[in-house]
């Protein structure tokens, strides 16, 4: 050691230390993402016979599966990209990128099937491995010691934010039921695995999630905006096929959807119905926009309860998607499809209820109306009541059961996930709709299958 500690000294002094040059802007909570390696490499076609029959040298000097076990192992491609740009992306030689096919598109606009591939992950509660989207994944944080209590280590939702804006932090983790009643039955202390058997878990755990669920659906939405803004002009617009991605329910629409149930847009992912923010009686000015947490406190609840004096909606339903009129009569003649498979259907969503607190409503509200500011702007037309349509006519003021309502409809398929993807938004809608317990409500007929232990589960509550 006292030879060793003067020559470290001198090689600091030889090398100081200079101060790291960060690309990230000061202010900004964007986070560099990972470039994905490809390990990728064409294997063998015949493998080497181990037979010494015939041979001249041993097989240690050749290529084997033994020795060169490297060589002859199979590693999948990195995944096609919805659409390739004009610059030449950096790639290995052995591993091309490529762009999607239109059927390749079209399951990628799917945000059901996209939850169903993602990685399978045992849920702690009910001992089942389901898919991670269903999911709430749960990390271990160490608070510090303090002088009056000792150090301790706390059980804290993990990569539930978009990872533009934050990414995981722990690598073991736990993950429960994207529910809030089955969450709120976590009694302490937890055990896992790498870690003390006495962990705690906060009571205001279920609150936290909460807020980071809609959290990201106030990120999901800016992202979505950011990508649009930033493929002005890359992505030729089709007159044949529409690419619109949102808009505005005229009043007669929806009216027609209060009366019938029926949403009759086969690419619909979501229909959004949030109104503005009512002002302030007291000031008499809207709320901001604000994305910050609400701290509870006394003089909070006392405000919203005069200003929520009814209860609050539910905060989603589902309706059925009206089907063609040649489906029916093509079904009569064989066994029904609907028979195997349920009717489909789109999540119908409450803003109020989404987002009870009026400054992130405002938040939201205002996110929707810039994209639909986008929208229109990459339509270069105003839009008309039908979609897929656009008008060259001077635009006018609209009367009467034209003017746009509070109702914002999402359209996801292989033509508008060229420009956005939207399915990562209907994907954070959803995990919300589940955390908030509106897609177990029906009991008969749903989309779970081996429900039984949540069933079992709510009848102990």
């Amino acid at each position: 050691m006292p030879r060793l500690l003067p020559r470290l000294l001198k090689a600091l002094q030889e090398a100081p230390l200079t101060p790291s040059t960060s690309k990230r802007v000061a202010g900004s909570r964007n986070v560099g993402a990972c470039k994905r390696k490809s390990l990728y490499r064409p294997i063998p076609v015949s493998l080497p016979s181990f037979h010494p029959a015939g041979r001249m040298r041993s097989i240690l000097l050749e290529e084997n599966p033994v020795t060169d076990k490297r060589v002859f192992t199979r590693h999948k491609r990195l995944p096609p990209r919805v659409r390739l740009g004009p610059r030449p992306v950096g790639h290995d030689e052995h591993d091309v990128p490529r762009e999607m096919t239109t059927r390749e598109r079209e399951w990628w606009s799917s945000p059901y099937l996209r939850m169903l591939a993602t990685p399978l992950r045992q849920c702690t509660l009910s001992k089942r491995y389901l898919p991670n989207d269903f999911l709430v994944r749960l990390a271990v944080l160490r608070l510090p010691a303090t002088q009056d209590a000792p150090s301790m280590e706390v059980l804290m939702p993990d990569g539930l934010e978009h990872p533009k804006y934050k990414r995981r932090k722990a690598r073991v983790a736990m993950y429960v039921p994207c529910w809030k009643e089955a969450v709120e039955t976590m009694k302490s202390p937890v055990s896992l695995p790498r870690y003390s058997a006495n962990i705690f878990v906060s009571k205001h755990l279920c609150a936290h999630i909460s807020y980071l669920l809609r959290l990201r659906v106030l990120q999901e939405l800016e992202v979505l905006i950011d990508t649009l803004k930033g493929s002005r002009g890359r992505v030729k617009f089709d007159a044949a096929a529409d690419a619109t991605i949102l808009r505005r329910l005229t009043r007669s629409e929806f009216k027609t959807f209060r009366q019938t149930g029926i949403i009759p847009y086969p690419d619909a992912v979501a229909v959004l119905v949030v109104p503005p923010v009512n002002r302030d009686p007291r000031t008499n000015m809207r709320p901001r926009p604000s994305q910050e947490p609400e701290i509870p406190s006394s003089e909070s609840h006392a405000s919203a309860d005069t200003m929520h004096k009814k209860a609050l909606p539910p905060l989603s339903s589902l309706h059925c998607v009206s089907t063609p009129e040649g489906a029916l009569e093509q079904d009569t003649l064989e066994i029904p499809f609907s028979t195997f498979m349920p009717n489909a259907r789109v999540p119908w969503y409450n803003g109020l209820a989404m987002f009870p607190s009026p400054l992130h409503r405002a938040t939201f509200h205002k996110s929707l109306t810039e994209l639909l500011d986008v929208e229109r702007h990459f339509r270069g037309t105003r839009p008309t009541l039908e979609v897929g349509t656009t008008s060259t006519e001077e635009p006018g003021r609209a009367k009467g059961d034209t003017k746009g309502s509070h109702a914002f409809l999402f359209v996801s398929n292989e033509e508008t996930v060229k420009r956005g993807d939207t399915a990562a938004l209907a994907v954070a809608l959803w995990r919300l709709r589940m955390w908030e317990g509106d897609a177990f409500a029906d009991q008969v007929e749903g989309w779970e299958v081996g429900k039984e232990w949540r069933i079992e589960q709510s009848n102990r509550l």
